[in-house]
């Protein structure tokens, strides 16, 4: 599952914490999956003084419900030791002083990273049977997409995509309860 991205399906959609939410899954071990909820824009933000005399300021995303007070980034290459492979020129890492650094530096964009606070995880057996209930959807070989599929109505427009039975929930507020 490492690699794959995770999409809510509309059976999700009461569910206060996944509703309309596209999870890149990162780690897999014997104990179970981690994943990041990549489309869920806060209205936070991480500001940082550089040496420079400039600001940083990164904007924050909830990844998951699983310890919120660590933080984690993805980013599509890799500078060092840290990070942990996800896929092709995709890692993932919680080394905030240098990522940091690296911006400081001019070597990394701030558009090319997800700042997030928290993670979702799955014990072994749990998302498999959540597959098998039609939670959710797999999207196969995507990972490369994550810096566009982070974006607002990205669920939205997958929904749409994926057409039949789909197609009829990508026009539904983000609250179900007000249609």
């Amino acid at each position: 599952m490492k690699g794959k991205i995770l999409i809510s399906s509309p059976n999700l959609l009461s569910d206060m914490i996944f509703y309309k939410s596209i999870i890149l899954i990162v780690d897999e071990t014997e104990d179970g999956l981690t994943g990041f909820i990549i489309n869920r824009y806060s209205d936070l933000f991480i500001t940082k003084d550089l040496d420079s005399s400039k600001n940083i300021k990164i904007d924050l995303y909830y990844g998951g419900p699983v310890s919120t007070n660590h933080y984690y980034l993805l980013r599509s290459d890799n500078d060092h030791f840290k990070s942990i492979k996800i896929d092709e020129n995709l890692y993932w890492g919680n080394d905030l002083e240098f990522l940091f650094n690296q911006i400081e530096n001019g070597l990394i964009n701030v558009q090319d990273v997800i700042f997030l606070q928290g993670y979702s995880g799955w014990s072994s057996n749990q998302l498999d049977d959540e597959i098998d209930n039609k939670s959710w959807i797999i999207l196969d070989n995507q990972p490369n997409m994550i810096f566009k599929l982070n974006k607002k109505n990205s669920w939205n427009k997958i929904i749409k995509n994926l057409g039949g039975k789909y197609k009829i929930w990508s026009n539904s507020p983000d609250d179900i309860t007000l249609n």
